[in-house]
C-alpha cells in the first residue's frame, strides 16, 4: 500500500483537525465500553436489589454518557469529513498543475480519458479512504482491544466464544481482500474505456450525425457499458456476498454467547441473588458481554471496511502516481527571458513519437529570416505538423537542432519561448465564455482598440459585428453556436492580438471562403515587417506568393525549399502537388 501511504502527506496540513477527531474519537469509543459497564450494575444490582436511588444515579449517568458519545461522534464525523474534502481538494490541484506541466510526449503515454478518470474517480477513492481513515484508524483498533479487555474481565467464561468468532472473521475478511483487489484494477481500467467513448461522441455530436453513425456509436457504447457493468458487478459480487457472511458472523457469534452463557448458568456460573434471596442469572453481565463482544466484532468488521476502501483506493492512488512520477522530459534550463526577432533554423533534424521506430521526420535543414511568409506543403503524414509542433518545443527533436535567432529552443525558458508564439490548428480550440474572452487567451491586457484590430485582420468583424452583444456574445460549449470558418477567423484573431514574433498557421484557413482566405493572407503580408509567419496549406494556391515553400515528402524529408518558380522546376514532389491541382488555383503553369 506504498502509492496511499505516499498520498498520506495531504493531511499534513490539517494537523490541529486530525488531533481533535483522535481526542472525539477516544470519548466516543469509551462512551461505547462505559454504557455496557453501567448496565451491569443498573440490571443485577440495582434492580435486582431493589435500590431506586442507585438505579436513578446510574441511569442518569448512562445518559451523560450517551450525550457525551453522541458530541464525540458529531465532531469526529465532520472533522473527518472536513479533513478529507480539503485534502481531496488539494489533491486533485496538484494533479492538475502536474497533467498542466506534461510535454505532449509525456501526455501521449496517458490517454485523455486515462487523465480524466484519474482527476474524478480516483480522487474520489483516495478521498473516501481519507475520510475512513480518520473515522476508523483508531476507532476500530480500540474496539477490538478494549472490547477483548472488557469482555474477559466480565467473563473468562464467555469469552471463549472469541476462539471461534474472531479467527473466523479474519480469516473471511483476508480471502475477501485476495479475490476483491484484482477485480477492483479492473473496474478501473473499464472506466477509463467507458470514458474514452463518452467523451468521444460528445466532443463529436456534428460527425456522428452527418454521417449517421448514431447506431454505430451506441453499440460502441453500449459494448463499453456492458463490460464495465460486467466487471463492476463481479467485484461488487464479492462485496454483496461478504456483507451476509459476516454479518452470519455476527449472529452465529451472538447466539453462541446465549447458549455459552446458559451453559454456564446451569454449571451454577453467572448467577446472583436478589433482594428477596431468589437466585437468579447475572442478566446484566450477560447482556454488556454481548454488547462488548459486537463491538469487537464491530470493530473487525469496520476494520474489513478500511481495508475494503484500502484496496480500491491503492488501486486509484497506483494511477494517480503514476503521473505524478511521470517524469517531464520538456523543461526549463533557465528564467533568462530572450526577445525574439524570428529567424528560424532547422539544423539536421530527425524527429520520431515516443518509442516509435521510424521517424516522422528525417534530416531536415533549412533557414527562415525574420519577417518572411513561408509556405509548408506536402502529403498527409509527410510531417507537417509534426514539424511545427517542434518550434514552440512542443515536443523534442530526436537528433539535430531548432534554432530560433541561433539559440537552440532548449535553452529558451518555455514560458518566454512560447510567449512569442502563436500557433493556430486547422480545428481550433474555442472555450465556453464570450467572444471576447476567447480572444483575450491571446492577451488578456489587451485594449479595445486591439480588439478590433486583431478581429480586422483575421477576417472577423463582420460575424463579430452581426451580434449585438459584439465581444459579449456567448459562445457555447466547444463554439457549437459558431461555425467552422467563424471559429478559426477567431482563433486566428486570438493569434494576432497577442503580436507573435513568430505566427503558425496549420491549415487555419481550410473553412473559411475563398475572399476571406485572401483577405488573412493580406493581412499577415502587412504585419511581415513584424514577424515570421509559417503557413501550412494543402493548396499550392495559398502559398505560391509567399517569400518561401518548405515541400516534404511522404517519408519526413525535405523534396524543395525555395519559391514556388524555384520549386516547379527542381522539386518533384512540389511539380505533381501543383500539376494536380491546375484548374484549382494550382498555378503550375505560372
Amino acid at each position: 500500500m506504498k502509492n496511499l501511504a505516499n498520498l498520506m502527506s495531504y493531511l499534513k496540513s490539517y494537523k490541529k483537525n486530525i488531533v481533535i477527531s483522535v481526542f472525539a474519537m477516544l470519548a466516543q469509543v469509551a462512551a461505547g465500553f462505559i454504557i455496557p459497564y453501567l448496565m451491569i450494575t443498573i440490571i443485577d444490582d440495582a434492580i435486582n436489589q431493589e435500590n431506586t436511588r442507585l438505579l436513578l444515579e446510574t441511569a442518569g449517568y448512562m445518559l451523560l454518557t450517551a450525550v457525551v458519545g453522541l458530541g464525540a461522534g458529531l465532531v469526529n464525523n465532520y472533522n473527518s469529513q472536513y479533513i478529507a474534502q480539503y485534502a481531496g481538494a488539494d489533491l486533485r490541484l496538484d494533479l492538475f498543475k502536474k497533467i498542466q506541466t506534461l510535454s505532449f510526449s509525456n501526455l501521449d503515454k496517458f490517454k485523455t480519458s486515462r487523465l480524466i478518470t484519474s482527476s474524478t474517480n480516483d480522487i474520489t477513492r483516495v478521498q473516501a479512504f481519507y475520510q475512513m481513515l480518520l473515522r476508523i484508524i483508531l476507532r476500530a483498533p480500540l474496539m477490538i482491544g478494549f472490547g477483548l479487555f472488557m469482555a474477559i474481565n466480565t467473563s473468562t467464561g464467555l469469552s471463549t466464544i472469541f476462539y471461534f468468532s474472531i479467527p473466523l472473521l479474519i480469516i473471511t475478511i483476508v480471502i475477501i481482500m485476495i479475490i476483491a483487489f484484482p477485480k477492483f484494477q479492473k473496474v478501473q481500467k473499464t472506466v477509463d474505456t467507458l470514458n474514452k467513448v463518452t467523451l468521444e461522441n460528445v466532443s463529436a455530436p456534428r460527425v456522428i450525425k452527418s454521417f449517421v453513425t448514431i447506431k454505430h456509436e451506441n453499440n460502441k457504447f453500449e459494448e463499453a457499458n456492458e463490460t464495465f457493468r460486467s466487471v463492476n458487478t463481479s467485484a461488487e459480487k464479492v462485496m454483496a456476498f461478504a456483507e451476509p457472511i459476516i454479518q452470519f458472523i455476527f449472529n452465529a457469534s451472538l447466539a453462541g454467547i446465549i447458549i455459552l452463557g446458559a451453559f454456564l448458568v446451569d454449571r451454577g456460573e453467572l448467577l446472583t441473588t436478589t433482594k428477596a434471596g431468589a437466585i437468579v442469572p447475572e442478566i446484566g453481565v450477560l447482556m454488556a458481554f454481548s454488547s462488548y463482544s459486537m463491538q469487537i466484532l464491530f470493530g473487525l468488521m469496520m476494520f474489513a471496511m478500511m481495508l475494503i476502501f484500502i484496496t480500491r483506493a491503492e488501486v486509484s492512488a497506483k494511477r494517480i502516481k503514476e503521473i505524478f512520477d511521470e517524469e517531464v522530459d520538456i523543461v526549463n534550463f533557465t528564467d533568462e527571458k530572450i526577445d525574439v526577432k524570428g529567424n528560424i533554423e532547422f539544423r539536421d533534424v530527425d524527429f520520431a513519437y515516443g518509442t516509435e521506430e521510424h521517424n516522422v521526420l528525417n534530416n531536415i535543414s533549412f533557414k527562415i529570416k525574420s519577417g518572411e511568409t513561408v509556405g509548408l506543403i506536402g502529403s498527409t503524414g509527410s510531417g507537417k505538423t509534426s514539424l511545427i509542433n517542434l518550434i514552440p518545443r512542443l515536443y523534442d527533436t530526436t537528433k539535430g537542432s531548432v534554432l530560433i535567432d541561433g539559440v537552440d529552443v532548449r535553452e529558451f525558458n518555455l514560458s518566454n519561448l512560447r510567449s512569442q508564439i502563436s500557433v493556430v490548428t486547422q480545428k481550433p480550440t474555442i472555450f465556453s465564455g464570450s467572444i471576447g474572452t476567447n480572444i483575450m487567451q491571446g492577451n488578456n491586457k489587451a485594449t479595445y482598440d486591439e480588439f478590433e484590430e486583431s478581429s480586422e485582420l483575421a477576417a472577423a468583424t463582420e460575424f463579430i459585428s452581426s451580434y449585438d452583444d459584439l465581444y459579449n456574445h456567448e459562445i457555447q460549449q466547444n463554439g457549437s453556436n459558431l461555425s467552422g470558418g467563424q471559429k478559426q477567423r477567431l482563433s486566428l484573431a486570438r493569434a494576432f492580438i497577442r503580436k507573435p514574433k513568430i505566427l503558425i498557421l496549420d491549415d487555419s484557413t481550410s473553412a473559411v471562403d475563398a475572399k476571406s482566405e485572401d483577405f488573412i493572407l493580406k493581412s499577415i503580408t502587412s504585419l511581415s515587417k513584424r514577424m515570421t509567419t509559417l503557413v501550412i496549406s494543402q493548396k499550392v494556391s495559398t502559398i505560391k506568393d509567399m517569400d518561401k515553400i518548405i515541400v516534404l515528402d511522404n517519408k519526413g524529408r525535405l523534396s524543395g525549399f525555395g519559391t514556388h518558380e524555384e520549386l516547379l522546376k527542381s522539386s518533384e514532389v512540389y511539380y505533381e502537388i501543383a500539376l494536380s491541382q491546375v484548374g484549382n488555383g494550382g498555378g503550375a503553369n505560372e
